[in-house]
């Protein structure tokens, strides 16, 4: 979730500037309803995911991906949001099955990672296969 939720923030920064540039032509998209939905369930959590990650870009200190995590939090908010406005006028089942297969994807990531969640015991060369770029650091 953590790509996906930083994958949110620029892709809202799309969004509104879609509907703005829009709207400076005169177009009428969103009901009052729509643009209230954008100002608290989208710029918030932006705002909020950019208060809690900016100390950490300028910090002249290692940083470690707990520090990351209270952003982490804004941006899987943001995610939510991108997902629920951009599928909302999707039919009732489309959005459904869309949802189940963010689900699944989400459920399946956890599965395949558990051993960093819970815990790695043994031997290092067992958890070989999670280290999908050769700049992580999994078990060197």
């Amino acid at each position: 979730m953590y790509w996906g939720g930083i994958a949110a923030i620029p892709f809202f920064g799309l969004i509104v500037l879609f509907y703005l540039v829009r709207w400076q032509r005169g177009y009428t998209d969103l009901s009052m309803f729509e643009v209230d939905q954008i100002h608290y369930a989208g710029i918030y959590p932006v705002i909020g995911w950019v208060l809690h990650y900016l100390p950490f870009i300028a910090m002249g200190r290692v940083t470690y991906v707990h520090h990351y995590y209270p952003a982490l939090y804004f941006a899987i908010l943001t995610a939510g949001f991108v997902v629920d406005f951009t599928t909302r006028k999707w039919r009732r089942d489309v959005q459904w099955a869309f949802s189940m297969v963010l689900y699944a994807a989400v459920t399946g990531l956890f599965w395949y990672f558990r051993a960093i969640c819970f815990g790695m015991t043994g031997p290092h060369a067992q958890y070989a296969h999670l280290k999908w770029f050769n700049s992580w650091r999994m078990t060197d």
